[in-house]
């Protein structure tokens, strides 16, 4: 399915080349897929790198195409046709690098991207230094 090269920059690739640093092996996925960031804010955003299939956001109940988006609590992404954790992007990018996760919220009954409000607007909920899914309820927890 995946694999995580973990280190601390603050930026990662995601794609099926080894090169990335989240390789998915779907079909779907482009060579060069998306771009996963911290924003210096801490926020967690990911950019499609102008794939073939699509970065996929589900946000209030619905799925999505996204070119640029902060990544909130209740969020699920796709890049083509493969949905990853949220929990192994924030892992790209180690436990020295603290990652935020934006609070799930929406403008105008709109999903919120970067388009829609100002990244200075935006607060974060949760700050996690050992981010982990929690199997039970699928939010993403501290790992105590």
């Amino acid at each position: 399915m995946y694999h995580s090269g973990v280190n601390t920059k603050e930026s990662q690739t995601v794609g099926r080349s080894a090169a990335c640093g989240l390789v998915l092996s779907h079909a779907s996925v482009s060579r060069l897929h998306a771009h996963v960031e911290v924003t210096g804010e801490g926020y967690l955003s990911v950019l499609d790198a102008g794939s073939s299939n699509g970065t996929w956001l589900h946000r209030n109940g619905r799925w999505i195409q996204a070119r640029k988006v902060i990544l909130g609590t209740q969020d699920r992404i796709r890049f083509g046709d493969e949905e990853v954790p949220l929990d192994r992007l924030v892992g790209l990018f180690g436990q020295r690098t603290r990652v935020r996760l934006r609070e799930g919220y929406s403008v105008r009954g709109r999903p919120l991207v970067f388009d829609d409000l100002p990244l200075d607007m935006q607060k974060p909920k949760v700050v996690l230094e050992n981010p982990r899914r929690n199997p039970v309820t699928g939010d993403i927890e501290e790992n105590r």
